[in-house]
């Protein structure tokens, strides 16, 4: 680990200060946790499918969560980016009992990301932003057990990020860290009316994220989590603060499509005592939701969940995406400027006269000669902030 790489992970430590569910299903360029203060380029748009599940095993049967989403994501500009996630299924599913109850479509999620922000961390460039966001209520059901806690009512989040970025000149392209903070409001103090200041439930939401890109692929991790603020309400089958740390991959198809897979491991959860029912009647009131069968269920959230997205990026009127078909040519043309960098016009004619060249691996040349025009750039802007910083002295 080099000296960049120590001096952001103890700035986001002594941030995050004690343990601190971050915020749900990010489109973009965003982890699963994590949002990134890389926006989309203006006229840019990204269309996810998010898709989460846990189940196990108890004595009555078995018990499943299941929840699904699309994010749709459009950058307005270079510092300004549009997020509208529909929260389209959440089910949670009990064998043992007849009637299952599930929301098709369930909460919408919009979020507003003005990043993209240069700054600097103990001399260290970085970049950062703020995120505005709303959770307008349009679920038949709330408050779901296993569940992030929510009440049936709009709330309102504000968070910071911090991105720090290896490659400054292609940031995709080089190992980056990402640092969220946040404040949410559940505006459950009355139901009626937005009433964020009386009586409400406040929440602080963290995440830390490392991803380190491929060609192909790309390795993440996450850690997040949450802390109450404020006294949860007794009704409420999630009162927990939870820690979670999340290993996941991403691989890249073709341009424009790839797929994230994550596994959420819980490392820490701390919540008031529940009640478990091998005998005696379930607790009446306001405590009834403090209540499990046995200590078979989960207290507050499972052990583990799988998450994972796919993740297309369409053309739009404003934004070109180029598709095969326009690879094809352009790869070739690449391959005849190559040819003047080392490859022989033997070599070339046998690559390009090659039957088993796929399209496919054209576009991975592609990005191979892209990859090396990118870091002459980044050595020429060495050079020149070499150049500025003799000439200041």
């Amino acid at each position: 680990m080099n000296r960049q790489h120590i001096l952001v992970a103890g700035a986001t430590l002594l941030l995050n200060g004690a343990a601190l569910a971050a915020t749900q299903f990010l489109g973009g360029n965003s982890l699963l946790h994590t949002w990134s203060t890389q926006n989309l380029e203006p006229g840019q748009m990204m269309v996810q499918w998010h898709t989460r599940a846990w189940a196990g095993s108890v004595p009555e049967g078995s018990v499943s969560d299941v929840s699904q989403a699309l994010a749709v994501n459009f950058g307005f500009s270079k510092h300004l980016e549009l997020e509208v996630v529909p929260m389209l299924y959440q089910d949670l599913n009990f064998s043992s009992q007849d009637k299952i109850t599930y929301n098709a479509p369930d909460d919408v999620y919009m979020r507003f990301r003005m990043a993209r922000f240069q700054g600097r961390l103990f001399k260290v460039p970085m970049e950062w932003g703020t995120q505005l966001g709303f959770r307008l209520s349009s679920s038949k059901v709330s408050n779901v057990y296993l569940e992030p806690y929510n009440a049936s009512a709009n709330e309102i989040s504000l968070s910071f990020g911090l991105g720090w970025y290896q490659n400054q000149l292609y940031p995709a392209e080089g190992p980056s860290a990402h640092f969220n903070l946040g404040y949410l409001n559940h505006n459950d103090g009355g139901q009626d009316a937005l009433n964020i200041f009386s009586d409400v439930t406040h929440d602080l939401e963290f995440s830390l994220a490392y991803r380190k890109p491929s060609l192909r692929w790309d390795l993440f991790a996450e850690l997040y989590g949450n802390v109450f603020l404020s006294e949860v309400p007794e009704w409420a089958f999630t009162q927990a603060d939870a820690i979670w740390l999340q290993p996941g991959f991403t691989y890249r198809f073709f341009r424009g499509l790839s797929a994230t897979v994550g596994l959420d491991v819980r490392l820490f959860e701390n919540g008031p005592e529940i009640y478990f029912l091998d005998e005696g009647p379930r607790p009446a009131g306001v405590h009834r939701n403090r209540a499990r069968l046995n200590d078979e269920y989960p207290e507050y959230y499972p052990a583990w969940r799988l998450a994972a997205k796919l993740n297309f990026q369409p053309s739009t009127a404003f934004r070109h995406v180029e598709t095969f078909a326009e690879v094809r040519p352009q790869s070739e043309r690449d391959w005849e400027m190559r040819e003047k960098i080392g490859v022989t016009e033997r070599e070339m004619i046998d690559w390009l006269g090659a039957e088993d060249q796929s399209a496919e691996f054209l576009d991975l040349e592609l990005e191979k000669i892209r990859a090396e025009r990118r870091q002459a750039e980044k050595e020429l802007e060495k050079l020149k902030d070499k150049l500025r910083d003799n000439k200041g002295k």
